[in-house]
C-alpha cells in the first residue's frame, strides 16, 4: 500500500491495535482501537539482531509530505549507518541547550547575536548571513538592542519599520520586516517568548516594484563623461569598471589584486552574490581603470578599499552631474545587461552578469562562456567609446583629461 492520504484513510479501527505494510523499506502504518494512525519506521540495528520501531508522525495531524520527508531522512541515516533514534535524542539535546542558552540572552542584542550564529550562519549562504548581520547591527540594535526580549511589543516594532520607510528605504523596511519576523519566531521556537510580537507587520508593497530603468545612448555618453566631475580618482576609476563590466557594486568595490590573472578577474564563491565564482573578461579600457599598486585595486584612506555604499551614492551624483533623472547603480548593470542580450542573446547575458540559473543547468552545463563572455564585454566598451566619442572634446581612455 502506498503512503497516501486515500489509502490512510481507508484503514479502520478495530478492537484491537493492527499494523499495515506501506511502500518503502521498513515503513508501515499502525492502527489504533481510538481510528489514530501512526506511520513508523522500522529498522535493524546490532548487524540485525535487533530490531527497532520509529514513529515518524500521525496522520492525519501530520501531513504526507512531512510523513515522507521524514521517512526519507531517517532512511538517509540508516544508508550511513547511523541510528536515527539516537540522532533523534542528540537533535532534543541540542535544541534542549539552545533553549537554556537564548533564556540566558535577555537583550535583544544578545538574543540577536545567537540567531545569527546558531540559524543565519548555518541555514543561510554567507552572503545572506551577512546581510541579516547587517540589518541586526545597522537597523535593529541601535533602536531596541538593549530592551529585554520579552520587552519588546508589536507597536515599536511598527514604529522602527515605519521610520526607516520614512527615510526613504521602503526596500529596506521590508528586509528588516522579514528578519524581525524570523528572529521572534525563532526565539518562540526556543521558548524564549510565548509568542512574537512579530506577527503581521505592515508590508511596503510598492516597494519591491521592479525596476526597469536602461540608459539611452545620450544618457550614457552624458554619464561617462560626468564621471570625470568626480574629486576622487579611486570613485571615477570604480564606477567607471561598474559600467564597463557589468558586475556589482560590492564585487567590484572589494576586487583584490590577486584576483586579476591577465584579462580575466575572478570572483570568488564567497564573494559573489550566488554562491558561484564567476570570470569576468577586463578588456584594455577596462584595465586602464584598475588603479591600486596594492592589496586592494580600489583603495581607500577610511578602509582598505573604497566602500560599496559610497559607490551607491556616487552614482546620483554623477547622474545630477549629467543631467539625468532617477539613475541608480543598478540601472548601470541593468544597461550592460540589455546591450549584451540585444547582441548576443539571454543566455549569454546571464553568464556575463553571473545569474545563477536554475539548478539541472548548473549541475550538467559546465561550458565556460568565455569566449562569449569575452566577444559581449569588447563590444560593449565598443560601444561606450563609440557613444562618447561623438564630443570632441572628450577622449574615454583618459579618465583624468577633463581636470588636465
Amino acid at each position: 500500500m502506498k503512503l497516501s492520504a486515500a489509502n490512510l484513510k481507508k484503514l479502520k479501527p478495530r478492537e484491537k491495535r493492527y499494523d499495515v505494510k506501506l511502500e518503502g523499506k521498513g515503513l508501515w502504518a499502525r492502527v489504533y482501537p481510538s481510528g489514530q494512525i501512526a506511520v513508523q519506521y522500522l529498522y535493524l540495528i546490532h548487524k540485525g539482531h535487533s530490531r527497532r520501531r520509529m514513529t515518524l508522525g500521525y496522520f492525519p495531524k501530520d501531513g504526507i509530505a512531512y510523513l515522507e520527508a521524514e521517512y526519507h531522512d531517517k532512511s538517509r541515516l540508516r544508508g550511513r549507518k547511523e541510528d536515527p533514534q539516537e540522532e533523534k535524542v542528540e537533535a532534543e539535546q541540542r535544541k534542549a541547550v539552545a533553549a537554556q542558552k537564548a533564556k540566558l540572552a535577555k537583550t535583544v542584542a544578545e538574543l540577536g547575536g545567537q540567531f545569527i550564529e546558531e540559524h543565519s550562519k548555518r541555514e543561510k549562504r554567507v552572503r545572506s548571513a551577512r546581510e541579516d548581520q547587517r540589518i541586526l547591527e545597522k537597523e535593529i540594535i541601535p533602536v531596541i538592542g538593549k530592551l529585554r526580549v520579552e520587552e519588546v511589543e508589536r507597536r515599536q516594532l511598527v514604529e522602527l519599520i515605519e521610520r526607516i520607510t520614512r527615510r526613504g528605504s521602503p526596500v529596506m523596511a521590508n528586509r528588516v520586516r522579514a528578519f524581525l519576523s524570523k528572529f521572534f519566531n525563532w526565539a518562540v521556537d526556543r521558548s524564549v517568548l510565548e509568542a512574537s510580537p512579530a506577527t503581521r507587520l505592515p508590508a511596503n508593497r510598492k516597494a519591491e516594484k521592479v525596476r526597469t530603468r536602461v540608459l539611452s545612448d545620450e544618457e550614457l555618453r552624458a554619464f561617462w563623461i560626468a564621471i570625470d566631475g568626480l574629486e576622487n580618482p579611486m570613485h571615477q576609476a570604480a564606477i567607471r569598471t561598474l559600467l564597463l563590466t557589468g558586475q556589482r557594486r560590492a564585487e567590484v568595490a572589494r576586487l583584490a589584486r590577486s584576483e586579476i590573472s591577465g584579462e580575466w578577474w575572478t570572483i570568488p564563491e564567497e564573494r559573489a552574490k550566488n554562491g558561484i565564482a564567476h570570470r569576468v573578461y577586463l578588456g584594455s579600457l577596462t584595465r586602464k581603470c584598475l588603479k591600486g599598486d596594492g592589496e586592494w585595486v580600489f583603495p581607500s584612506k577610511a578602509a582598505n578599499h573604497v566602500n560599496p555604499d559610497t559607490l551607491t551614492d556616487t552614482v546620483p551624483k554623477i547622474a545630477a552631474l549629467a543631467g539625468i533623472e532617477h539613475c541608480r547603480t543598478h540601472d548601470l548593470r541593468r544597461t550592460v545587461g540589455t546591450f549584451v542580450q540585444r547582441k548576443y542573446g539571454a543566455e549569454v547575458m546571464h553568464k556575463v552578469l553571473n545569474h545563477a540559473g536554475d539548478r539541472l543547468t548548473r549541475v550538467y552545463g559546465q561550458y565556460d562562456y568565455d569566449k562569449e563572455k569575452r566577444a559581449a564585454l569588447r563590444a560593449w566598451a565598443r560601444h561606450i567609446e563609440e557613444v562618447a566619442a561623438g564630443s570632441k572634446s572628450t577622449k574615454v581612455i583618459n579618465l583624468n583629461e577633463r581636470r588636465a
